[in-house]
């Protein structure tokens, strides 16, 4: 996600995060398997000013109707259900990560993939004296751009989002959801193994 800005002191943030710094005793129960900002989009007179696609009838710092809904939704749905978008920036332990097999080896759903495996992993540890949830970081949001609401629209936007989500989890596969997407076949493939798969199989041999 080149389109994100991270906050100032985004570093601290991770690391004060993923280490519990400042938390009391009796908050240490609950570790924080992974960690991401606050959903934000950036309607700044630079952000809103960058390049982008529209009639030239149209202002090019052009504030779409709608974005504050937007960025609400999307961080009330990242508070209550655990689910950050792939915008937030996840920050996520080298040993979970490799616990997890790495990112998802696909060209969409990625990230809704991993953390749905996040997720999937709180639930498992939890033995009445140590849980794990998937955080959210206090303070000053990442800011994605806003040329795609700008573009398409608020309305556009969200429901092509959720449609999306719910194609998936259908069981659409992500090279189906990908050529609707983009109207074209996924990038081919060099080698049908993923990633995580080749140094395992190194490891193996």
């Amino acid at each position: 996600h080149s389109d994100t800005t991270l906050p100032c002191d985004w570093d601290k943030s991770v690391v004060a995060t993923l280490e519990h710094n400042g938390m009391r005793d009796d908050e240490l129960s609950v570790r924080s398997n992974s960690c991401s900002f606050s959903f934000g989009i950036d309607t700044s007179e630079e952000g809103l000013s960058m390049p982008f696609d529209l009639p030239l009838t149209t202002s090019r710092a052009y504030y779409p109707p709608g974005i504050k809904a937007a960025v609400y939704g999307a961080n009330i749905r990242a508070k209550l259900f655990s689910l950050p978008y792939g915008d937030q920036a996840m920050s996520i332990h080298a040993c979970v990560f490799d616990f997890l097999g790495g990112f998802p080896d696909q060209c969409m759903m990625e990230d809704y993939d991993f953390v749905s495996l996040l997720r999937r992993r709180a639930r498992l540890v939890n033995n009445g004296k140590c849980r794990e949830k998937v955080s959210i970081i206090r303070g000053p949001p990442a800011l994605c751009s806003p040329r795609r609401w700008q573009k398409f629209g608020v309305f556009y936007v969200t429901c092509m989002n959720t449609y999306f989500v719910h194609l998936y989890a259908g069981m659409q596969s992500a090279d189906e959801l990908y050529r609707l997407y983009y109207s074209q076949d996924p990038p081919e493939r060099k080698v049908q193994e993923s990633p995580w798969e080749v140094e395992l199989k190194k490891i193996l041999d």
